[in-house]
Order: C-alpha cells, then sequence, then structure tokens
C-alpha cells in the first residue's frame, strides 16, 4: 500500500474530504481532495470515510460517456476515517460505470447508493457497510422514466 502527500500539503483524520480514483494511475489509488478548498492533498491505496454522500455530475458524466474520455466527475464527500487500513468484512460492493448506469449501485440488491454510514474504498471499489447504507428512492430524478433504476 502506498500514501504520498502531494505538494508537502496535511491531511488529517477527521478532515472533510472528497474522495476519488486516480485516473493517472495504474494501481488504481484514490484522490483525497480538501472539501472546502477541493486541493488535492494526497493519494493513498486505500482510504474510508464516514457520513459518506455519492456525487455524480451528470454533465461531467455526459462528456464522459460522448467523448469516451475518463474525467474525474464522480466522487465520495465524508469525514476521513482512515488512509490504508484493512476493510472489515462486512461491506457491500458499490459499483458505478459511467456507461452503464448514472449513478453508484449497490451491487447486492441493484439500488442506487446516494449516502453511507461508512464507505471504504480499495482497488477498484468502494464499499458500504452492509445494512447500513441508506438508500433513497430517486423517483424524482427519474421524470424521463429512462434511468431503469427502480
Amino acid at each position: 500500500m502506498f500514501f504520498t502527500a502531494y505538494k508537502e500539503r496535511k491531511v488529517f483524520l477527521g478532515d472533510k474530504v472528497d474522495v476519488y480514483r486516480n485516473l493517472h494511475s495504474e494501481g488504481a489509488g484514490y484522490s483525497i481532495r480538501c472539501n472546502k478548498t477541493k486541493l488535492v492533498l494526497a493519494h493513498c491505496s486505500a482510504v474510508s470515510l464516514t457520513d459518506a454522500k455519492f456525487h455524480v455530475s451528470e454533465s461531467g458524466r455526459m462528456k464522459t460517456v460522448d467523448e469516451k474520455r475518463k474525467r474525474v466527475h464522480a466522487y465520495i464527500t465524508g469525514t476521513l476515517k482512515s488512509i490504508n487500513q484493512e476493510p472489515p468484512e462486512c461491506f457491500s460492493m458499490v459499483y458505478y460505470n459511467p456507461y452503464k448506469t448514472p449513478l453508484f449501485l449497490n451491487t447486492t440488491t441493484n439500488r442506487p447508493v446516494l449516502t453511507s454510514e461508512e464507505v471504504y474504498c480499495m482497488g477498484k471499489h468502494s464499499f458500504v457497510v452492509e445494512g447500513e447504507e441508506k438508500i433513497q428512492e430517486i423517483v424524482q430524478l427519474d421524470l424521463m422514466g429512462d434511468l431503469g433504476l427502480l
């Protein structure tokens, strides 16, 4: 596992941060960004957050799909709990692929995940505490009826 501070910036447990897959890393690492300033603070192999919210910019997603080019448009916001720790065993995988779904999905239930009490990101995947994620109905988002999520 690796951890690298970016430009000698500091990151502390308890900080409010955004986490996203580092698109420039072959090791599928994660970037940790300050939620307030939006400056990248560090890169790491694995990270866990509490009070997490999952975000997808629809315009960024559509640009990615149209141009078939990777760009940061999906991330998770939360309170930094740990960096490079082993995950607990009772987590459900969360899936996001801009070409296949407009939101993060729980792979067990195939339902959208918008918030979670705890999330763990490692490798190419994110995981939420099993049974603890707050899956919210998104009927209001599916105004055209074409999301096919419910």
